[in-house]
């Protein structure tokens, strides 16, 4: 804001500091580079094999990890660069205005038949 428009600082890009409009609509000064790339579903899982489970008396034995938006390549700026504002409004799809990011989730699990 420090080369802002002003009355006497008129050779700038930078529009004047106001919340009323038109200043406040938005252009294309807030477009970015929103390109992403991000493993979004993994799951990793061992069975253990018939030697072990025969030692054990089991039928299967499988331990497994599951992570989803585990992590995500990208320039953006923002949290999130699948943002959406307001859900399915298309008239707001990708503007983040504040949006949360997607959630992080890592899962660890057994599964055992006896």
């Amino acid at each position: 804001m420090l080369n802002r428009w002003t009355p006497t600082n008129t050779n700038t890009d930078i529009p004047r500091a106001t919340a009323s409009r038109p200043a406040n609509r938005i252009s294309t000064r807030q477009i970015e580079d929103g390109s992403y790339l991000r493993l979004k579903n993994v799951q990793l899982a061992y069975n253990f094999p018939d030697t072990i489970l025969d030692k054990l008396k089991l039928r299967s034995l499988r331990v497994y990890a599951t992570a989803q938006n585990f992590v995500t390549w990208t320039a953006y700026s923002g949290y999130d660069p699948e943002v959406n504002r307001f859900g399915q409004d298309g008239r707001s799809q990708g503007f983040d205005y504040g949006s949360y990011p997607a959630a992080k989730t890592l899962m660890f699990g057994l599964n055992v038949g006896f």
